[in-house]
């Protein structure tokens, strides 16, 4: 026994199977399972045979032959039932074929398919009918933000129509750079456009942007990125546009009589730095004297339109002041605000 096993361990891979065939009377057999364990192996380099259902995570695959096996028998046949095979050259139906190093191995990766469950990789030699081992990997529920999440999301921005938000995601390394990314949101526009791609930065993390301008309307919106069939979402609310400075006119006016039937209309233009103020933004009038006691009074106050303006009209009533008074118009939810100058005189 001692003898034909030392015989065994010298014959290269075509001899252990033809050896292997006489211990049979049979002519269709397979060959034994404890020389097919000795001639082939299959295993996953680190060990797991799970990973994430994203698409993109990967098992590195390791065929070993024994070194014993003939130059001309060593090319290894991959296949699996989910996921993609990387690596190797094309086969026969999907398959991809990698020819063994000077060691025996051959490797190739497995990259997760993007549904859950099993999945089965099999590894078997070309040139030699019979030889093959399986194995048994899956694929889990994948965690969606260690495919693509997001890093930075305003949380509110002014409804002026212009102010621009930068919307941005990182996503997976195992992702190429200039991986696409599709924003789409539900108020605003994107500028200029709603794809970006990934690129890698000094860190190595895989980032992509996307900038949003703000629509004209108050309201919410949701904005969504999509790397690699997966989704992910954030919120942001358009708030009312204030302005940043109140311009005041009396349309040429410089003058009304202290009585009830002579009047100014008062005109305030409300504006931004950036885009326009929110249409519908209440305006505040008020006037006073040389000594900033209040006089007069206002009538037909109108709220911003469109274009930022908002009206009234203001009467001096019949006072016996005479002389400058300053009117003042300013804007809800903030201290800013404009002024102007007329002067009340006698009738």
């Amino acid at each position: 026994m001692r003898r034909r096993l030392a015989i065994l361990a010298l014959l290269p891979l075509v001899g252990l199977l033809s050896t292997a065939s006489r211990c049979y009377e049979r002519r269709d057999h397979d060959p034994t399972p404890g020389l097919i364990d000795e001639t082939l192996s299959l295993s996953v380099s680190g060990g797991q045979t799970s990973i994430p259902a994203d698409g993109i995570s990967r098992l590195h695959l390791v065929a070993q032959l024994t070194p014993r096996a003939d130059l001309d028998k060593r090319t290894v046949t991959f296949s699996a039932s989910a996921g993609t095979l990387l690596g190797g050259a094309p086969g026969t139906n999907g398959e991809r074929e990698v020819a063994a190093d000077s060691t025996g191995q051959a490797t190739i990766d497995l990259q997760s398919a993007q549904q859950v469950g099993p999945a089965t990789v099999q590894a078997r030699v070309k040139e030699v009918p019979g030889v093959v081992r399986t194995l048994a990997v899956s694929f889990t529920a994948a965690n969606p933000n260690d495919t693509i999440r997001f890093v930075a999301s305003p949380s509110a921005a002014p409804a002026d129509g212009a102010t621009q938000s930068a919307f941005t995601v990182q996503i997976s390394p195992s992702l190429a750079v200039g991986t696409p990314v599709t924003f789409l949101t539900s108020a605003g526009l994107w500028s200029p456009e709603s794809a970006a791609t990934a690129t890698r930065n000094a860190d190595g993390s895989f980032q992509a942007t996307a900038v949003l301008t703000s629509p004209a309307a108050i309201g919410s919106g949701r904005v969504r990125a999509t790397a690699n069939g997966v989704t992910r979402e954030v919120g942001i609310d358009f708030r009312r546009a204030l302005p940043d400075r109140i311009l005041v006119s009396t349309n040429g006016k410089v003058t009304v009589q202290a009585n009830l039937t002579d009047s100014v209309t008062v005109s305030a233009t409300f504006l931004r730095d950036v885009g326009t103020v929110t249409a519908g933004t209440a305006a505040t009038f008020a006037a006073t004297d040389r000594d900033g006691r209040p006089i007069g009074l206002f009538h037909d106050a109108t709220v911003t339109d469109a274009t930022g303006k908002a009206t009234a009209t203001f009467v001096a009533g019949t006072t016996t002041y005479r002389g400058p008074v300053t009117l003042a118009v300013g804007s809800q939810d903030t201290s800013v605000r404009g002024t102007a100058t007329i002067e009340i005189v006698s009738p």
